[in-house]
């Protein structure tokens, strides 16, 4: 098979791989420059018949910062605008890797088994080449832009066995944060699909507020995105995903990521590559947040309407790319698990003349994108009526498209308090909506909580309880099994329920310092705990009850 390094879309007369910039065939004018590397490439798979964007990767050169120099150097010109490259793609001259991992999904689709070492083996592969890797770490660029973050380490581990069809997810596995600062307790979530019943892909975070739960979760995604190291074991996700829809938090943007990632890797007389925030959140590819604040860091209410209806875009966009190597559409995904707490039967949008669109699996979006009203969110209908969706539905109508529209398989969702805006019947909704996503993408959540009900769907080894003592954030597990136990020892074993002075307790303490006070006058009154707590606290002589 030849490879060819290519600056124009115009391939068809030339069979084999090609690599073109990222830039080719759309609006920006130079290439993506990855903190002073220029390795980013499309790279196009040309057959008699038609030709397949396999995906993105990143080719960096051990001799030349922007590795499209090194092809037109030593590549043969075939034509103005295509370079014959077979004769330089050597392993100790270039390394590459995938963007994620559908590229190595889509090789295993489109290529023979006995075909699949010698492609990979002609791009240079990391995976491929792994027994190179500490010749590869003493390059220039390896570290700061070709491996940067976790899921580019996921991504070595796993891409090469993903595309001979040979790779097995882990069932259980822990993930360890040891740097969060000195008075904090190190961390272990513990995942564990192995169980029986109650498999364990959810892990939940309980404390009161200001025990830290914030802080925890920002560390995390400081870990995986690389924007800090000094974990031992860092955990190994393709994407990380944070959904927060409360007015305080205050979790980083996906611009505050790179910005943080810039001031980290950028060398001098790198390009800012300042032009655009929505490349910057292109190429920022492992790192999605979900919530009231804008790309500026702004809080705007109406945010997650618009990020709804860009959800569907992307979603219905990459099933337009994607669908002929999936078994099931993210459309299909998305219909599937908002069904579950909600009846509807179609989907619409409405486009900027107030038109209405509706929306199936096989809209051809990409091209009425520029024409649809973003800003009047999703339409759900049923039979032909509008579906009134309560304060609580809306939140999953902003969350779930939005979630689904950046999910990748083996992704770890974080998800803060939830439950804020849930009855306790959408509160299980939510948890049943969840599970349906991550089981069907392979994925994981951390979910940082005050609800029993959500904790009563999650075994109690990933369940882990903060509390301040002396100043110092410590770690407890629950002394009961959480799942599928009763709310009321739930709430008193894990949320320290049974600790908390309760204003009907102080109530009835008030009461019993009168001297005529006695318990058959308030038992009518008082439901059980109380009536529990008011004959613990009185006096023998006051523990009289006339009957009814």
């Amino acid at each position: 098979m030849d490879y060819y390094y290519s600056e124009t879309l115009m391939i068809d007369k030339y069979p084999g791989i090609h690599l073109l910039q990222d830039h080719i065939g759309t609006n920006y004018g130079v290439p993506w420059d990855d903190f002073g590397y220029i390795i980013t490439f499309k790279v196009y798979y040309v057959r008699d018949i038609d030709k397949i964007k396999i995906g993105n990767i990143k080719m960096l050169s051990k001799a030349n910062e922007n590795t499209s120099l090194y092809f037109k150097e030593h590549g043969e010109k075939i034509e103005l605008k295509i370079i014959n490259i077979n004769g330089v793609l050597s392993e100790n001259k270039l390394v590459s890797i995938g963007e994620d991992i559908d590229y190595y999904k889509k090789i295993n689709t489109l290529f023979q088994p006995e075909k699949i070492d010698a492609l990979l083996e002609s791009l240079c592969d990391a995976g491929y080449f792994l027994r190179n890797q500490g010749e590869y770490s003493e390059w220039d660029g390896y570290s700061g832009s070709l491996m940067r973050g976790s899921s580019s380490a996921a991504i070595l581990k796993k891409g090469y066995q993903i595309a001979l069809g040979r790779y097995n997810p882990k069932t259980r596995f822990e993930l360890n944060i040891e740097s969060l600062g000195d008075s904090f307790d190190p961390i272990s979530f513990k995942f564990n699909m192995d169980r029986k019943v109650g498999k364990s892909n959810i892990c939940l975070i309980i404390g009161k507020n200001g025990v830290g739960k914030t802080h925890i979760l920002k560390r995390i995604s400081e870990v995986i995105t690389g924007v800090t190291d000094g974990e031992e074991h860092p955990p190994y996700f393709h994407k990380l995903i944070v959904i927060a829809h409360s007015p305080f938090e205050d979790f980083y943007t996906e611009n505050e990521i790179f910005n943080k990632l810039t001031v980290k890797y950028s060398r001098e007389g790198s390009l800012a590559n300042k032009k655009s925030l929505k490349r910057k959140r292109l190429h920022v590819n492992e790192y999605s947040y979900i919530g009231f604040r804008n790309q500026d860091g702004i809080f705007d209410p109406e945010y997650p309407v618009l990020k709804s209806v860009e959800s569907i875009i992307k979603i219905l966009s990459y099933d337009e790319e994607n669908g002929w190597w999936n078994d099931k559409t993210r459309f299909q995904l998305l219909k599937e698990t908002l069904s579950i707490s909600i009846e509807f039967d179609s989907i619409s949008i409405l486009d900027n003349g107030g038109d209405e669109i509706c929306i199936n699996g096989k809209t051809k979006i990409n091209s009425i994108k520029e024409n649809i009203n973003l800003k009047k969110g999703l339409i759900f209908k049923k039979n032909g009526a509008i579906i009134p969706l309560s304060s609580g539905q809306k939140i999953y109508t902003y969350m779930i498209p939005a979630i689904i529209s950046e999910l990748e398989e083996e992704s770890l969702l974080i998800l803060d308090e939830p439950e804020l805006y849930l009855h306790p019947e959408l509160e299980v909704g939510l948890i049943n909506m969840l599970k349906n996503i991550l089981d069907e993408t392979k994925s994981f959540s951390i979910i940082a909580t005050h609800s029993s009900i959500l904790t009563r769907e999650v075994e109690r080894d990933a369940v882990t309880i903060l509390r301040k003592i002396e100043g110092n954030t410590k770690v407890f597990r629950s002394s009961v099994e959480t799942y599928g136990e009763s709310i009321d020892v739930i709430v008193s074993e894990v949320f320290d329920d049974e600790y908390v002075s309760k204003p009907y307790q102080k109530e009835i303490d008030k009461y019993f310092i009168r001297d005529s006070s006695s318990i058959s006058e308030i038992k009518g009154y008082i439901g059980n705990d109380a009536l529990a707590y008011a004959l613990s606290k009185s006096d023998d002589d006051k523990m009289s009850f006339e009957d009814e």
